[in-house]
C-alpha cells in the first residue's frame, strides 16, 4: 500500500473515531491535552491507550518523529508517522492489566539535532489519551535554592525583550501559600508563582518531601487547563530542577486570551497526583 493511502487511511479512521467517542457513555473518560514528560530513563512518559480509540502523539520540540516498534506490538497496537510532528497509534485489543508495551522513537530537533526517547503504553479503565503531547523536561545544570527559579525566569525574560517595543506586559501572581498548597503522599506542594508576559504563562511549582528519604517524586504527565474547572488541555515546555528535599517545576504556556482561571494536575507513574483545581490568573 502506498504511504499516502496509508497516510489518507489514518486519518479517515482518526476523524471517525474522534467523532464517535462522545455516545461511548459507558467507556473510559477520552481526553486531549495532556502533557507526556519525556526525558528521564528511570521514568518512561506514560500513554494511556484504549482499542476503542485511535490516539494522536503530538511532539513539542521535535520533528519528524518515527516509531521503532518491536516484535512484540504485533497484534496488539498499530503505530504510523502524522504529519511533520505527529504519531497515531491504533490498539487492536487492550493490554492487559499492568501490561505495557515500550515504544522507542527517534527524530530531531529544529536544529537537526538526533533525538530518541521511550514512550510507554498501557490501558487504564477510567480513562484514555485521545491526543497527547510529549514535551521534553529541561534540567537545570545548577542546583536551585527555594524561591531563586521565579527571579531567573524573571530576570531572563525581561532581559529578552526586544528594544525599542516599549514596556513588556508583565504580570506577577504569588498565591497565599493556605490556599496554594496541596497533600500529597509523602509530599507538600505549592504554587510559587504564576507569571504572565506577552501572552506567556509560567507557572512554578515546588515539592518538598516530607521525609528525608521518601521515594523521589518522578514526574510523567501534566495537565495544564486553561478554565475552570474544567478546560482545555494546554502544551507546556517544562524546566525542572531540584536542591535537597526541593523540587521545582516551571510550565510554560500560550495563554488564550480570556482565561482568568487555569488548573494544574502532576501526575506520577503510580497512585501519587497533585491537583491544583483553581490557579486564578490575569484576563
Amino acid at each position: 500500500m502506498r504511504p499516502r493511502t496509508w497516510t489518507a487511511l489514518l486519518w479517515l479512521l482518526l476523524v471517525t473515531t474522534l467523532a464517535a467517542q462522545p455516545a461511548r457513555a459507558t467507556g473510559p473518560e477520552s481526553r486531549r491535552g495532556t502533557v507526556l514528560v519525556a526525558g528521564r530513563p528511570e521514568a518512561p512518559p506514560v500513554l494511556y491507550v484504549d482499542s476503542g480509540t485511535v490516539t494522536r502523539v503530538r511532539f513539542v520540540d521535535l520533528v519528524e518523529p518515527r516509531a521503532l516498534p518491536g516484535p512484540e506490538w504485533q497484534g496488539h497496537v498499530e503505530v504510523a508517522p502524522f504529519g511533520e510532528r505527529s504519531l497515531v497509534l491504533s490498539p487492536v485489543k487492550n493490554l492487559l492489566e499492568g501490561q505495557r508495551l515500550l515504544l522507542p522513537v527517534t527524530g530531531r530537533t529544529e536544529a537537526g539535532e538526533p533525538v530518541s526517547l521511550t514512550l510507554a503504553l498501557v490501558t487504564r479503565k477510567e480513562v484514555v489519551d485521545a491526543e497527547a503531547w510529549v514535551a521534553r523536561a529541561h534540567v537545570l545544570a545548577e542546583p536551585v535554592a527555594d524561591g531563586n527559579e521565579v527571579d531567573a525566569v524573571a530576570r531572563e525574560l525581561l532581559a529578552s525583550h526586544v528594544p525599542g517595543g516599549g514596556s513588556p506586559r508583565l504580570s506577577l501572581r504569588v498565591p497565599d501559600m493556605k490556599t496554594a498548597t496541596v497533600p500529597a503522599s509523602g509530599f507538600r506542594a505549592w504554587v510559587e508563582s504564576s507569571l504572565q508576559l506577552e501572552g506567556y504563562l509560567f507557572v512554578t511549582v515546588t515539592l518538598q518531601a516530607d521525609r528525608r528519604h521518601s521515594r523521589p517524586w518522578r514526574l510523567v504527565r501534566v495537565r495544564l487547563e486553561a478554565g475552570c474547572p474544567r478546560g482545555e488541555g494546554l502544551p507546556v515546555r517544562i524546566t525542572s530542577g531540584s536542591s535537597g528535599r526541593y523540587q521545582f517545576h516551571t510550565f510554560t504556556t500560550p495563554m488564550p486570551e480570556g482565561a482568568g482561571c487555569v488548573g494544574l494536575t502532576l501526575e506520577e507513574d503510580g497512585p501519587r497526583t497533585l491537583r491544583v483545581k483553581e490557579l486564578k490568573v490575569n484576563p
